[in-house]
């Protein structure tokens, strides 16, 4: 990355800024406060407008709420991976200019979408209220009667353990002028109708609270019961229609979607540009703008400037000890292994871009954890078909992409052990016809992989270690990549040999005690004093043991390679239960279906999950610096449409 700095008449501004979001290569940062010798500082101000910001940022929001919507009543179907929509420049000039009827659209769908609100507020009040009188329905006398001349009417609940036997009979004995009728009952409460004398109100209501009486009560309702429920009923059927009636008014104007979605990307790249400026200082006549952009592209961004507007453009290597913004760069089969390492942390910008080491390792690894020829292909034809059909980008890209490599990988490893969707030529064929394992059947001799796993696990970390000697080494460091890596090379390479035995066991063991001597006489180089030197040196011998528990670690490589395999073959053994006759035929294609996707599903991620891991804990734990930032170009970011419109610099 390089520095820009760029001083420009306020007249050409805009078409500046534009022209940078074209070529979206240029990353403008805000310019920090000047220190107080830089006297040109009290003469500039902060650009951009905060509220025009808000203000469009609620109008994307406006827009979004429409498209919602529309989705809905959207009958072209769009497929999973689909592209954006391609748009010439003048298609996108020509729907922009329009504008004010597709604010049309937004305000008519605006105001469908409120009264289908308040309808569907109504319907659910319509429905409480019928779920509230619906154990009330066998009352015959209306809900507005409330008293006679001489008599109290009480309609309430008591919970459903009371004995409402019981509370007859006591409201009877203490308050004779009075009736009690149980309505209804459910798992929760008993629902009584009371009628006793005004003026024996405190005796009767004494007895039913003593039995925990509650009061209900149905304001602004007249008429029976029944009366109500039925008349809720209708008003619902006639809400149901106007809502009806209201949807198929936005249905109508689902036409308007395509331009809806040109209306926000054209309102998110405004909301960018206006973004930008607010990162920017400007005086009465020049603005100035600072940022970052890819070093081989300096010289052509300036000349392209430079030739289009009157305007200064300094272009410089960032200061030795600058963080600036990352961009990874790698060949295409590497790049799909850059979603491992953007999930974790992007490398710092004095650290080393870790993708070109780590693919390799990934893809033996995820193919060697699912290790199954049927599977690879399955996962390779599937994803290389939407690869070759679908112009993802970005994420999608890189995920699907790496799910076709795993594939190739596991195809490979596949064939290496002879698995071929588990054992399922042998058991149709019953053991007529296999394709025997071009090395060897991990299943028969798990130990022999359990060996070759620790084997690449070693390699894998001592590539880690070997990129930390390179750090030292460019850094100027050599004595460092010599005493912290290379004497550990030394020490850890005796270990295997020494356990051969033998000639090369003896060279193992004068390499332990070397390393082992060495270690202790520069581990410790940086503590004061001899004493502490030593000791030091000693304690760091025990990271032997970290290093061994991160071979150890590699044993997962073992236990989900032959998990694939049990599976598999558990599989096939299951839909073989039935035998060969017709049902047993349809039953073992109905098992092998379901049962081998689940397989491929479940052990897909675990590699993938597993892979992940080992670069994370067991590689980059040797040498790799993350919190790198992000290059954020300004460039011309869009949701829904794919506009042709580039600058060619």
């Amino acid at each position: 990355m390089n520095k820009i700095s760029l001083i420009g008449l306020e007249t050409d501004k805009e078409q500046i800024i534009e022209s940078l979001m074209k070529m979206g290569i240029v990353e403008i940062t805000n310019i920090e406060q000047k220190g107080s010798e830089e006297e040109w500082v009290q003469f500039v101000a902060k650009d951009g407008d905060e509220g025009e910001v808000s203000r469009i940022e609620a109008d994307i929001s406006r827009v979004r709420s429409a498209l919602d919507y529309l989705v809905r009543y959207d009958t072209r179907k769009k497929g999973l991976f689909e592209p954006k929509r391609k748009i010439s420049r003048d298609q996108f000039n020509r729907i922009v200019h329009n504008e004010n009827s597709i604010w049309h659209a937004v305000d008519q769908i605006s105001h469908y979408t409120e009264q289908l609100s308040s309808l569907r507020s109504e319907e659910n009040r319509l429905l409480n209220l019928i779920a509230t009188l619906e154990p009330w329905k066998s009352l015959a006398v209306p809900v507005d009667t409330t008293s006679t001349r001489f008599t109290t009417v009480s309609l309430g609940v008591v919970p459903a353990i009371v004995d409402t036997e019981k509370l007859k009979q006591d409201l009877y004995e203490q308050v004779p002028e009075s009736y009690l009728d149980v309505i209804n009952a459910d798992k929760d409460q008993s629902y009584l109708f009371v009628i006793y004398y005004s003026s024996l109100e405190e005796e009767a209501m004494k007895v039913l609270k003593t039995y925990g009486f509650t009061k209900v009560t149905f304001k602004d309702l007249e008429g029976t019961i029944e009366e109500n429920i039925l008349k809720a009923a209708n008003e619902i059927k006639d809400i149901e229609a106007e809502r009806e009636k209201v949807e198929r008014n936005i249905a109508a104007l689902a036409n308007e979607k395509d331009n809806l979605e040109v209306l926000h990307d054209y309102l998110m790249v405004q909301r960018d540009r206006k973004k930008a400026l607010s990162r920017m200082v400007k005086t009465d006549k020049v603005f100035m703008l600072e940022g970052w952009l890819p070093e081989e592209s300096g010289e052509k961004v300036r000349d392209y400037i430079t030739q289009q507007w009157d305007c200064i453009v300094d272009i410089q290597k960032p200061d030795k000890e600058e963080e600036y913004p990352v961009l990874l760069r790698n060949h295409s089969l590497v790049q799909p292994f850059e979603l491992i390492t953007e999930l974790y942390s992007l490398p710092s910008s004095k650290g080393i871009d870790p993708n070109l080491f780590m693919a390799p390792f990934y893809f033996v690894f995820f193919g060697l954890m699912v290790s199954d020829a049927g599977y690879g292909l399955v996962m390779a034809l599937i994803t290389g078909i939407i690869l070759a059909r679908y112009k993802l980008e970005g994420l999608a890209h890189k995920l699907i992409k790496l799910l076709f490599l795993g594939g190739i990988s596991t195809f490979i490893w596949g064939v290496m052990f002879g698995g071929w969707f588990g054992d399922i030529l042998p058991v149709i064929t019953q053991g007529a016809f296999s394709i025997p394992p071009l090395w060897f059947n991990p299943l028969e001799d798990p130990m022999r992989l359990l060996t070759w796993a620790f084997i690449f696990g070693a390699i894998h970390l001592y590539t880690g270690m070997a990129l930390q000697a390179y750090k030292f080494i460019r850094d100027g460091k050599w004595l460092d990549a010599l005493f912290d890596v290379g004497f550990w090379y030394i020490f850890l390479t005796g270990f295997p040999l020494w356990i051969l035995g033998g000639t090369i066991g003896t060279i193992g063991k004068y390499m332990v005690i070397a390393g082992a001597v060495l270690l202790v006489l520069t581990q410790g180089r940086t503590q004061q004093g001899i004493v502490k030197k030593l000791l030091s040196g000693v304690l760091s011998l025990y990271n032997v043991t970290g290093f061994l528990s991160d071979v150890l670690s590699y044993s997962r490589l073992l236990a989900l390679g032959l998990a694939t395999g049990v599976i598999a073959t558990v599989i096939n053994t299951m839909g073989s239960l039935f035998g060969f006759n017709i049902v047993g035929i349809i039953i073992l294609i109905i098992v092998f279906i379901g049962g081998h996707t689940f397989n491929i599903l479940i052990n897909a991620l675990g590699a993938y999950v597993h892979s992940s891991r080992l670069q994370y804990v067991e590689f980059f734990g040797k040498f790799y610096e993350g919190g790198g930032k992000a290059f954020e170009p300004l460039k011309i970011n869009t949701k829904y449409i794919q506009l042709d419109d580039k600058e060619a610099i």
